[in-house]
């Protein structure tokens, strides 16, 4: 097996993994972990770098987060994708190393918990083995995805009937898309207040948004890790989606909407007009996210045509905490319980 290590810094060779392989996304960018150490607090950003004969053949982005003298390892936070880059053929051994990696940190740094999020639309799974490396339990998430290779005008074709009226009607009736970062307050408006009526959800931190939406492209890359998507009609803000970018795969993160914007079709529109933004820019796919416990929202996406991918969330548990950390660790799970984590693997 390579030999692998935590690094609080970006390894040489990083970029072009992140370029090659097909399973990258802006949960991978640097630029993207930099944002979330700066808003919000208690953060620690690294790679798990994979090398051999010294060159990196791959490696996971893992966040250390530290509150009041207890540590819990995310890989990454709030379930945005931490499966492991590599270089072509390696995938296995690279999520081996990475694996061991993640059960020594836990042991070592009696964590309290986390996860690891096996998002890899294009394959190889992570085998088994490999993911139940890190002790904690095994579940499985599914994404919406849309896949962009055959084009937009195919995707929206997989797009049932009422949908593709609702996206019609809504741009004959003059509304208007938009990418427009500087609306991110209003946005961020009308996304609390939904939240607010989610059960166990919280809604994600401002300052986190701007920092991602005002980050400087860097080099190969064609802008910021984070764009902020709007639908305006004469009155004013109807929705809004801020979407992390990679050039392989454009994440719906969270979104926000008026009452009016459902019933008048804004929504879909919203997000049909991403997929074509996406799939002009040449994107492989756009990810809606998943939607567990949310029959509704699930069924929404798949009138919209996407397609659920299924793949593995490692919850790492609190078995190697001291006493206070397994305590912790107790209260969490039973705070979680009747939550959507996803179904048993």
């Amino acid at each position: 097996m390579a030999p692998a290590c935590w690094l609080d810094r970006v390894p040489a060779g990083w970029d072009a993994l992140l370029a090659a392989d097909p399973n990258a996304t802006a949960a991978h960018r640097p630029d993207l972990w930099a944002a979330l150490a700066a808003a919000v607090p208690g953060l620690r950003p690294g790679v798990i770098a994979v090398e051999r004969d010294g060159a990196l053949v791959g490696g996971a982005p893992l966040v250390i987060e530290r509150r009041a003298g207890l540590e819990w390892l995310h890989a990454m936070p709030w379930l945005l994708p931490g499966a492991p880059l590599a270089a072509p053929g390696r995938h296995d051994e690279v999520d081996a190393a990475v694996a061991e990696a993640l059960a020594t940190l836990q042991r070592e740094r009696g964590v309290v918990g986390g996860a690891w999020v096996l998002y890899r639309p294009d394959g190889p799974e992570a085998a088994p083995p490999s993911v139940a490396r890190p002790s904690g339990e095994t579940r499985r998430l599914a994404s919406a995805l849309v896949h962009l290779a055959d084009g937009p005008e195919a995707a929206f074709r997989r797009a049932d009937r009422k949908t593709r009226q609702a996206v019609a009607r809504a741009a004959a009736a003059g509304l208007a898309f938009a990418e427009e970062p500087a609306a991110v307050a209003a946005a961020y408006a009308l996304h609390a207040r939904q939240a607010r009526g989610w059960r166990g959800h919280r809604a994600l931190p401002l300052e986190l948004s701007r920092r991602l939406l005002a980050a400087p492209a860097p080099p190969g890359l064609d802008g910021p890790p984070a764009r902020l998507f709007t639908v305006r009609d004469a009155r004013g803000l109807l929705c809004a989606a801020l979407a992390l970018d990679h050039p392989r795969d454009v994440l719906v993160w969270w979104s926000g909407a008026h009452p009016e914007a459902r019933p008048r079709g804004a929504f879909a529109f919203l997000l049909w007009s991403i997929v074509a933004w996406a799939a002009a820019r040449g994107r492989a796919r756009v990810n809606l996210g998943a939607s567990a416990g949310l029959d509704p929202v699930a069924a929404f996406k798949d009138a919209l045509g996407a397609r659920p991918h299924a793949y593995a969330v490692r919850w790492l548990d609190a078995r190697h905490a001291g006493a206070r950390g397994r305590l912790v660790g107790a209260l969490q799970a039973r705070l979680r319980r009747g939550r959507a984590r996803g179904v048993p693997a």
